[in-house]
């Protein structure tokens, strides 16, 4: 079967590989017509070439995105074909026996027999793109229009002597806004407006709806996407990151074999995944089994963050690359006691923020929304964000998530005047035998230990409703190898990133702030990636999924860090 696959992805790229050379062609020979130069002058003008012209450039653009199997460039390349095609066999132009025109033919039948490989949606970044390329593109629907007229204005035998171009494009723009002069001199025949009019507003209509798929599929798709995902996650979702499926910056595959769900993105040719494939534990195998053979046909590299050592050995056993990236803080919360020398420390910070006179709440936005919880809670989430050395950091971290709450627990601390100094948002997982504490913040007044006594009451409460675990989720890179044990290559860089770069994130100091709870035990993370050999490609994609401003943003921390380390000095 590997094998079979291996021949369908060659020939995959040998097909898009001959769409390239034609797309090439195309273009060099629109641009050689065989003319003397005031003909060719002309020909740049007429339909034809500029068709050409148009067809072979997008025609290369979408070929980089087919080459990664990316779903909307088939679509594209397909449709471009299609029309291609059409164009060869409408006279005066009859070319159905010419090479190109067969060898087009051959490129959209494989293209149609092979359509399931192509499967990979775009990256959410392409959106912008997309409305970036909207605007030129409509202009240049509207100068194809203008230059239409102006020829057809140039052949009519009343047309005067000189034609000015500007005058035609300023004619054409009247037609399309229905304010043209049905009066003016060597104006074409009704029919001709209409028919420019009609067809040059479907198309920008058309390239508008193109432009604007991702927010018409979120009304009519993704609600219900969502809704079927947190199911899934809230049934079999054992990694404490679950949850995090149900984020907007993730895109969900639905597995085909078994009832279960993968939370993606998709940076360049490489796809991470964040935490591992929601499923019945049964069907764990198979599920992932088929996201491989779903990344390999689409020819992308693969990447997982944050999984558990529940299923390690199966991605081993289905040839993945492992290594462990750092350890999860989690309580046994129906058990868990602060009381002895272990919780000592524990123990003052919650005395310190009880004399303080905070006050610990939850919030329930699902029964009755509170602007004013709701404010503060954007205020100290704006505070934080002043302080951090980085930028925010996506995919891997939830939001605060109030225009949707769903299934979030939110807790704040407020004195007695309900003035809040911070909160924390936990999210389920386990079945909602566990929760997750996605996110901890305060302000930058709050007294000290507020976090903990958040913390410490939310336990309370959970332990009455009977849940068994709460987790502080992964700390990265802690632990990454024991005292006494060999490091690989992959663990020593990730080593050394936790050692020296603790000015970009502050590996470490996060470690020691869920050290400071006492958990009742560390649980191991891993990342898993295929094929087995990482590209320098796909550490680039980990970061730049996780932070919008990619390596740049933590060289810039780092640069500040280090500024400031010489100034005290």
């Amino acid at each position: 079967m590997e094998r079979i696959y291996r021949r369908r992805i060659v020939t995959e790229n040998i097909l898009i590989g001959l769409l390239g050379v034609l797309a090439l062609l195309t273009l060099a020979a629109s641009f050689f017509p065989g003319a003397r130069l005031s003909g060719f002058l002309m020909h740049l003008l007429t339909m034809k070439a500029m068709t050409s012209r148009v067809f072979a450039v997008v025609l290369l653009i979408a070929l980089y995105h087919l080459y990664q199997r990316k779903r909307m460039a088939w679509r594209v390349t397909v449709v471009l074909l299609l029309l291609n095609l059409i164009r060869h066999l409408l006279p005066p132009h009859l070319t159905m026996f010419s090479v190109i025109a067969a060898l087009e033919a051959i490129c959209l039948c494989v293209l149609l027999v092979l359509h399931g490989d192509f499967c990979c949606p775009s990256e959410k970044s392409s959106v912008k793109r997309g409305i970036a390329l909207l605007i030129p593109a409509v202009a240049a629907i509207v100068l194809n229009a203008g230059i239409g007229y102006h020829v057809l204005k140039t052949q009519l035998a009343a047309a005067p002597d000189r034609v000015l171009l500007w005058e035609s494009m300023k004619e054409a723009c009247n037609i399309l806004l229905g304010t043209t002069n049905r009066n003016a001199v060597g104006f074409p025949n009704v029919r001709f407006e209409n028919f420019m009019f009609g067809f040059t507003w479907v198309c920008i209509v058309l390239a508008l709806l193109y432009s604007f798929r991702p927010w018409i599929e979120h009304f009519f798709w993704t609600e219900h996407a969502m809704q079927r995902a947190r199911e899934i996650v809230l049934r079999y979702g054992q990694n404490a990151s679950s949850y995090l499926t149900l984020e907007d910056d993730k895109l969900l595959y639905f597995s085909k074999c078994a009832e279960g769900v993968i939370p993606y993105g998709v940076v360049g040719s490489t796809v991470i995944v964040n935490g591992d494939p929601i499923c019945a534990p049964e069907d764990f195998s198979a599920v992932l089994a088929e996201w491989k053979d779903f990344c390999q046909k689409s020819n992308h590299k693969v990447v997982f963050l944050g999984i558990t050592g529940q299923f390690v050995d199966e991605y081993r056993k289905q040839g993945f690359g492992t290594v462990k990236c750092g350890e999860e803080a989690r309580f046994d919360v129906q058990n868990y006691d602060i009381a002895g020398k272990k919780g000592a420390k524990m123990r003052m910070n919650i005395n310190h923020a009880t004399k303080a006179g905070l006050i610990v709440r939850e919030y329930k936005p699902n029964e009755a929304r509170d602007p004013g919880i709701e404010a503060a809670m954007e205020r100290i989430t704006q505070e934080w964000l002043s302080e951090k050395k980085s930028g925010l950091l996506t995919f891997t971290m939830g939001t605060l998530g109030l225009e949707r709450p769903l299934d979030r627990r939110y807790f704040y601390a407020c004195d007695a005047q309900g003035h809040l100094y911070g909160y924390n948002v936990y999210s389920p997982f386990d079945g909602g035998a566990g929760y997750m504490a996605d996110i901890t913040r305060r302000s930058h007044d709050a007294p000290g230990g507020i976090t903990e006594k958040i913390m410490y009451e939310a336990f309370h409460v959970f332990k009455q409703e009977g849940v068994r675990t709460v987790s502080l989720g992964i700390a990265p890179l802690a632990n990454i190898v024991r005292e006494g044990e060999r490091a690989n290559g992959i663990e020593k860089l990730l080593q050394f990133v936790y050692e020296h770069l603790n000015s970009c994130y502050g590996f470490k100091n996060l470690y020691r702030a869920k050290e400071n709870y006492s958990p009742t035990e560390w649980l191991p993370g891993y990342y898993a990636w295929l094929p087995k050999l990482p590209a320098p490609e796909v550490f680039y994609a980990v970061v730049r999924i996780q932070n919008q401003e990619g390596v740049k943003d933590f060289a810039k921390a780092y640069l500040k860090a280090r500024r400031g380390a010489d100034a005290r000095e």
